[in-house]
């Protein structure tokens, strides 16, 4: 199970990373937010995000995961006292907040819970489904072999399933900054020939979507 955690405390992030490490988990850490929109390219289970961090704050960078990420597991931090930030945070999408100082043990408690209540599979169409835990696509219980970028444009559409996902916001996910509309368009067309049906649906000039 990987984390993605965003804390600008170089001695508390490193404390949560070695515990979770020591726990199994694999941690992407990141100290400011620039740097963590930078890595929403990596497909992560759980994200932990400090509120109060240098660049982008982090309701700022939960907006831009939402974008991509709809249904990912968020978790909020923050020793902020305002009694607003609270109810802003859960308004633009956390699933969850802790208040600075805490239990990390309490924290790693909060992640299992959201690894036992992740659906694992998605039935596409008929004997065709996608995995979200391992990310494995299978058609007839055959994994269907796809290349890391596949994986990513193919996961950030299924997440987004029945919505149209932007080309800017396709190009971040699988790219970061370096994306740009010719690679896409080549990228959806190998992508389009390993999969049985044509599920993915070009909205012109908007992007893509999974009906």
């Amino acid at each position: 199970m990987k984390i993605f955690l965003l804390e600008d405390d170089y001695l508390l992030n490193k404390a949560i990373t070695q515990y979770l490490v020591s726990k199994g988990f694999t941690v992407g850490a990141y100290y400011n937010g620039t740097e963590a929109i930078k890595a929403m390219t990596d497909n992560f289970d759980v994200m932990v995000l400090d509120i109060d961090i240098p660049q982008l704050d982090g309701i700022t960078v939960m907006e831009e995961i939402r974008k991509i990420y709809p249904t990912k597991p968020i978790i909020m931090i923050s020793a902020t006292i305002n009694i607003d930030t609270i109810p802003k945070a859960y308004e633009k999408g956390c699933n969850d907040y802790m208040k600075k100082p805490f239990d990390i043990r309490e924290l790693e408690l909060k992640i299992r819970t959201f690894k036992k209540e992740t659906t694992n599979s998605i039935q596409i169409v008929k004997g065709l489904e996608y995995t979200l835990n391992d990310q494995r696509l299978l058609y007839h219980s055959r994994e269907v072999g796809l290349t890391p970028k596949e994986r990513r444009l193919f996961h950030v559409l299924i997440e987004n399933k029945g919505r149209t996902v932007s080309l800017e916001l396709l190009e971040q996910a699988v790219w970061g900054l370096n994306g740009d509309s010719v690679h896409l368009r080549q990228l959806v067309a190998r992508l389009r020939k390993k999969l049985p049906e044509e599920i993915i649906e070009n909205r012109t000039g908007s992007g893509y979507c999974i009906v």
